[in-house]
């Protein structure tokens, strides 16, 4: 990131998340949905950058700086698998109450019950 002041940046450019950087950014568990993504791209030959990778009310959030149709649809289909994978493990898990909601197996749970009706 650079910016002409280093407390008020004016602009800055930003180069965007490669794979390392976004599988870092959350859980081991959720590692094969993150590469499914940036695979999708490579394979499709989206110009297209990851800005962000998060964790966001339990499930995987994945944002890029262009809206393109069947990289959207991926993405959207990928944050749904999330709420049924372990973000620490990667074995099945549920969608958990807390402090703050995780998805998460029975073993990662550590007693936070699973949310109810999740739609």
């Amino acid at each position: 990131m650079k910016a002409t002041s280093p407390r008020y940046p004016t602009f800055v450019i930003y180069e965007g998340y490669d794979l390392p950087l976004a599988l870092e950014s959350v859980g081991k568990g959720w590692a094969p949905l993150i590469e499914e993504v940036f695979s999708f791209i490579e394979k499709n030959r989206i110009h297209s950058k990851v800005i962000q990778v998060k964790e966001k009310w339990g499930g995987l959030r994945i944002y890029t700086d262009v809206m393109h149709d069947a990289l959207d649809r991926k993405i959207e289909e990928v944050s749904k698998k999330s709420f049924s994978i372990c973000e620490q493990c990667g074995a099945p898990g549920a969608l958990r109450e807390g402090s703050w909601y995780r998805t998460l197996c029975d073993k990662h749970a550590d007693g936070r019950p699973a949310v109810k009706n999740v739609d």
